[in-house]
């Protein structure tokens, strides 16, 4: 969530990097949580997909390397930067620019790595703006409604 960590911006604005490591910390044990509880421990040969046998083994090396980007680019510095913004921006508008995050994948994979952007993506990725619109922008009839009159 993003509501906890934006709360805990406007109190204490230099403690952004202990609030990432206390939200990469939770990510990370949910995730010990669930490989345990997933059953691949039950597979022959499963010590070599525990995180030693990954960085260790050189046959292993790019699923190593996969997963090593996950976790230091994709989450942690992903969750310090979206910390520092909640600092500067309200959840409301950081919410809606989080949520267009699979759009944008979508258009930088087919700019750079020449991905097909097909006619559903074009569809999804205009019901996503329109969502993210619809949301933002404000209608007189809820606001009279916000201030106590009836609908």
């Amino acid at each position: 969530g993003i509501y906890m960590p934006e709360k805990m911006m406007k109190q204490e604005p230099d403690q952004a990097l202990q609030i990432t490591a206390g939200m990469v910390s939770v990510t990370a044990f949910c995730a010990m949580v669930w490989s345990l509880m997933d059953g691949w421990m039950d597979q022959p040969n499963w010590q070599s997909f525990g995180l030693p046998g990954l960085l260790l083994d050189p046959e292993m090396r790019t699923i190593a390397m996969a997963v090593v980007w996950t976790g230091v680019v994709s989450t942690s510095v992903n969750f310090c930067v979206e910390v520092k913004a909640l600092g500067q921006v309200p959840s409301s508008e950081a919410s809606v620019l989080l949520a267009t995050e699979p759009l944008w994948a979508s258009v930088f994979a087919a700019a750079f790595c020449h991905e097909r952007f097909g006619t559903n993506d074009f569809i999804g990725g205009t019901l996503m703006i329109a969502a993210c619109l619809v949301n933002t922008v404000p209608f007189p009839e809820f606001a009279k409604n916000e201030k106590g009159g009836e609908r």
